[in-house]
């Protein structure tokens, strides 16, 4: 992959936390790991997912497959659904959220891409 993997820190729909959005197709083969990016970078280790959403059966169900990760600074889910990834995290949402887009942008591969928040009201 030669190009820089584009993403988006953005609103959630309706609301006022923060994600990241993966932008390029993240299931091709050349595609790097994100959540072992982050586990390397944050020293993080995922951990059961405390509404059950990385049950198997969820995957099969909905095409989609949930992780949850704790690290020092507190937890984060990543969303790896047919149509994109994201990285979510309900509590230190800001601090948690610029931890995960540093961690992107250090590998070199990553490129943050600015959004209207607008859109996403």
């Amino acid at each position: 992959m030669t190009n820089l993997i584009r993403f988006w820190v953005r609103p959630v729909y309706h609301g006022s936390d923060l994600l990241v959005e993966v932008l390029e197709d993240h299931r091709s083969d050349q595609f790097p790991n994100v959540a072992a990016i982050l586990q390397d970078a944050l020293h993080s280790v995922q951990v059961p997912h405390p509404d059950g959403l990385d049950d198997p059966r969820v995957a099969l169900f909905q095409d989609r497959y949930f992780s949850y990760w704790t690290y020092a600074r507190g937890h984060y889910e990543i969303d790896d659904d047919i149509w994109g990834l994201f990285v979510t995290a309900s509590i230190n949402n800001l601090s948690i959220i610029a931890d995960i887009e540093r961690a992107l942008l250090l590998t070199g591969k990553f490129v943050k891409e600015e959004v209207d928040f607008g859109k996403f009201k």
